[in-house]
């Protein structure tokens, strides 16, 4: 998450010479990386990207913290400012309010303070360019100071119009089926069961917990009274709900990275002080704080020889104990070895292990300065499973034979899916999509490699593709099952030369004793997908591990693809159980081969691999029968004799091929082309 800081407002909370490139340079050396520095109106904005561990650094005040720490390592003099705060809360008047919490868990800690006297105009200047310079609009004084507290102390909070707050009551729960709010941007949303949501005495839902307050209970130019609301949620529960909902906030992104229980009630003081200064208002009600489960300090315990093992320096320990308590750590116990060190609170959720203080330590100390040694010794040798033999064995023959490896994404749209004729119904829908176009897991590869071709089809005279990604099969109340799939396709009505690939595919697999079997004559659940008569299934053992064939015309014209486009799709799991690396060695014949070529005319629907089965099993000295060349009904197949102990005469070839014919007219009632 990236957060935009004035130079101006961070030296309000750091003492420091330092230079805007030297702050910069410094950060990210040791802490959070600085993407750019703008100017800005005689000020200079630092972008600053914050890692998920570290919501602490979200806060103005967090990076100035840090800074307090690393500076000083480069001898620039920093010191971090004391936060200004009231000692005690005095309220004026008390106001009441009911607050009741369905689930302690969903709500670690509750602060509310009731403030009238309120007059609602424009915050000051400052005020006002300073969260326009953070990114944030200025609306008015009393919705600007939680906005700045927030950016300032990653604390966020919101404001209600108490006197629109019915029966002067809240209660958090989770949301129930059918429920809506509309939130302050006048947008009303379905609430998945379980938001953590408030409402008020009468009924009325009027905040979406941790992420956007309702439009029912806005503060607005007419209000007198205003309740400020200081809190911490279930981080896990807040990202679970913005998932759902498909919206965050900049305050919702903080919850879901989790918020110091322990910083609300300094967030609490600094608003006080901004409402009577900005607003003229007045504390008029007890502090409501509901904290029943207070966090627990933790304490992590470090040696010198666990810091010197992992970053192969040796850092005396008062040098340690210094760089901790720079960052807030406070010495519980030591000895000449090791230190114990209580964490501080906003730094509870990222330190829990010796390791973690190990990094702090380095961060700080310097990683420029740790030796950069390369490992010695032997590399050890890859570790390859039988999965990734066979898929880098796969994709580097078909780089081989000219094809291209592409990626696609493994969700798709509705429309992506019914222009193939398959059915979204069957597939698994995604709750919070990123887009419309990314809503559905695909159960097939043929959607993607289709919308591959035709954005590319005018680039390109030709295109030869491949991919082998998985497919995602619905599972009731499961997991989908993922599926490695391998799926290829070329332009043009290739069926033929697609149907080689695959052979040649399940030869480098060592797979034997399959057999192609027309697509027509089994079940169709894709029947308006595949060519009806140029298509075919794979068959051993009885299982179906792919299928080769022309994508029908129809399916074609919905893709917008002037080509015709030949597809084979392989179930790579049931094809790597029927693998083998075992290999079986002739030796090469001494004897000369005699090739001939046979043209027969054939009747409709004969299937060449019966016309080629045929033909080999005639005589045990015919070596290969291949297809060379088709035409209408015109089959030319090459006939290769050898015999393994002598020369064949040509009486013996004639003699064979007269039983081939003869054979072929029987079977298949197919004659031989006459010459001329």
């Amino acid at each position: 998450m990236n957060i935009l800081i004035p130079d101006s407002w961070l030296r309000e909370h750091l003492k420091t010479k330092a230079t805007v490139k030297q702050i910069a340079k410094y950060l990210s050396l040791c802490s959070q990386s600085i993407e750019k520095v703008t100017k800005k109106d005689n000020d200079w904005i630092y972008e600053i990207e914050i890692t998920t561990n570290r919501p602490d650094c979200l806060a103005i005040y967090g990076i100035a913290r840090e800074l307090s720490a690393i500076l000083p390592r480069f001898s620039i003099k920093a010191k971090l400012q004391p936060l200004e705060l009231i000692e005690k809360i005095k309220p004026e008047r008390s106001i009441k309010l009911d607050v009741k919490i369905a689930k302690t868990s969903l709500c670690p800690r509750f602060t509310a303070l009731i403030f009238d006297n309120i007059i609602v105009k424009p915050s000051p200047k400052i005020v006002r360019d300073r969260l326009e310079k953070c990114g944030i609009r200025a609306l008015n004084n009393v919705v600007d100071i939680s906005n700045y507290l927030m950016l300032e102390l990653n604390q966020p909070m919101h404001t209600f119009d108490y006197d629109k707050i019915k029966k002067a009551k809240m209660i958090l729960r989770e949301s129930r089926s059918g429920e809506k709010i509309t939130t302050l941007d006048g947008i009303t949303r379905d609430l998945p069961e379980k938001s953590m949501i408030i409402e008020d005495g009468s009924g009325r839902i009027i905040d979406l917990c941790g992420t956007m307050g309702g439009k029912n209970s806005a503060v607005d130019e007419n209000t007198k009274r205003v309740l400020l609301f200081v809190q911490t949620y279930d981080p896990i529960k807040i990202r679970q709900e913005c998932q759902r909902l498909a919206f965050h906030t900049e305050a919702s992104l903080r919850f879901e990275k989790g918020v110091e229980p322990e910083g609300v009630m300094p967030a609490m003081k600094k608003a006080i002080s901004l409402f009577e200064k900005n607003c003229g208002a007045r504390v008029a009600s007890s502090l409501i704080d509901i904290y029943p489960n207070p966090s627990k300090s933790k304490t992590v315990k470090i040696s010198l020889r666990l810091i010197k093992q992992q970053l192969g320096v040796e850092i005396s320990l008062k040098e340690v104990i210094k760089i901790l308590e720079s960052l807030g750590f406070k010495v519980l116990n030591r000895n000449s070895e090791t230190v114990s060190v209580k964490v501080p609170s906003w730094r509870t959720n990222d330190i829990s292990i010796p390791e973690d203080l190990v990094e702090e330590v380095a961060r700080i100390y310097g990683y420029h300065q740790l030796p950069s040694l390369l490992p010695t010794g032997d590399f050890p040798e890859p570790v390859l499973t039988k999965t990734f033999y066979w898929e880098n064995k796969i994709k580097d023959a078909l780089k081989n034979w000219g094809f291209t490896e592409i990626y696609s994404y493994s969700m798709q749209s509705k429309n992506l899916i019914k222009k193939t004729d398959l059915s979204p119904e069957k597939c698994l829908k995604i709750k919070n999509p990123l887009t419309k176009d990314l809503e559905y897991m695909r159960t097939s590869l043929i959607p993607s490699i289709l919308q591959a071709i035709s954005k590319n089809q005018d680039n390109f005279e030709a295109i030869k593709i491949f991919e082998l990604a998985n497919i995602y099969l619905p599972r009731k109340n499961k997991l989908p099952e993922e599926k490695p799939i391998l799926i290829g396709a070329l332009t043009g009505n290739k069926f033929y030369e697609a149907k080689g690939v695959t052979e040649a595919l399940l030869d480098e697999l060592g797979i034997k004793n399959y057999s192609f079997k027309p697509y027509a004559i089994f079940h169709k659940p894709y029947a308006n997908l595949w060519h009806p008569t140029r298509t075919a299934l794979i068959i051993k053992n009885k299982e179906l591990p792919g299928i080769v064939g022309e994508i029908h015309p129809k399916i074609l014209t919905n893709f917008g693809i002037k080509k015709g486009i030949t597809v084979f799709n392989l179930d790579i799991a049931q094809l790597f159980e029927m693998a083998t690396m075992e290999k079986t060695y002739t030796p090469i014949p001494k004897y000369p081969v005699i090739t001939e070529d046979l043209c027969f005319i054939v009747k409709p629907k004969t299937q060449i691999g019966n016309l080629i089965r045929l033909i080999e099993e005639v005589s045990p000295i015919i070596r290969t029968v291949k297809l060379i060349d088709s035409f209408d009904n015109q089959r030319t197949l090459r006939i290769a004799y050898q015999h393994p102990e002598r020369t064949l005469k040509d009486k013996e070839v004639k003699k064979i091929r007269e039983i081939i014919i003869k054979k072929v007219k029987k079977d298949l009632n197919a004659e031989l082309k006459a010459l001329g």
